[in-house]
């Protein structure tokens, strides 16, 4: 059984809908995906498609490029409305920090300012924060550090820090998720995170459509390739690869709160 933690279902490049997406993956042994949002109509979305499919559970997210130009208030007030009607929304984002070329791009004190209101509704629902760190190391590990004797859970989505940040990360109590990235032949920066981590800390993801692994780079990515990323930790942590199944599988569900 493997648990695909970040994907994304819906994407018009698929040429497909959620559900056989979604069954390409069951085909491939991904008993359980994660759709997540990032935007108040990808929320909105992203509770249509875990409603309708058994084994799909979803988030609701602001990334920090998203819905630009529409208050912090009336984005909270969106997201808090779509929990509350939908017990299978199981987290909050992707939200967080991105520092980079992106067009158009929230200026940065707005970013924070977004990633603390999800941050702050994700302690007030219970929720885990699934968190999108691009060049943002500093600013997230801080505003996170102000949670660290509460109840806030997070994931690290995509991790790509070196072992220095995984460190605080996990002092935290920071879930660290790894995707394809982790087979790329120059990042051995994160297999030796992968290596380090305890077991009980690490999620597996594709962030499908975006990051396909080795061997498929240049395409689309598909929630099927997890298998791919758990096969790589399999490899990296000198576990059997149904040991590295066993162990993700038990972490996501422990995070997002769901009873296998």
């Amino acid at each position: 059984m493997l648990v695909d933690s970040h994907c994304h279902l819906k994407d018009s490049r698929y040429g497909k809908s959620p559900l056989e997406v979604a069954e390409d993956g069951k085909k491939e042994g991904v008993s359980l995906f994660i759709n997540i949002a990032t935007s108040l109509e990808g929320s909105s979305e992203s509770s249509k498609i875990c409603s309708s499919i058994p084994y799909v559970y979803g988030t609701v997210g602001i990334y920090p490029h998203s819905d630009m130009g529409v208050g912090t208030d009336i984005l909270q007030v969106g997201l808090e409305k779509i929990i509350e009607g939908n017990s299978k929304i199981v987290g909050v984002g992707e939200c967080g920090i991105d520092i980079s070329d992106h067009t158009p791009a929230r200026e940065l004190g707005d970013q924070i300012n977004l990633f603390e209101m999800q941050v702050e509704l994700a302690v007030k629902k219970g929720l885990p924060v699934i968190i999108h760190n691009r060049n943002g190391d500093d600013k997230v590990l801080e505003i996170i550090s102000r949670y660290k004797n509460s109840e806030l859970k997070a994931v690290a989505h995509c991790f790509s820090s070196g072992w220095d940040v995984a460190q605080k990360f996990l002092d935290l109590g920071v879930y660290l998720s790894f995707s394809g990235m982790i087979t790329y032949p120059s990042r051995n920066d994160l297999r030796e995170v992968v290596s380090k981590v305890p077991d009980d800390m690490f999620l597996l993801e594709t962030d499908s459509p975006w990051l396909p692994p080795q061997g498929h780079r240049g395409e689309l990515n598909y929630p099927k390739y997890v298998k791919i990323v758990a096969e790589k930790v399999s490899q990296v942590k000198e576990k059997p690869y149904l040991t590295v199944a066993s162990l993700s599988t038990a972490n996501a569900c422990r995070l997002f709160n769901i009873n296998l």
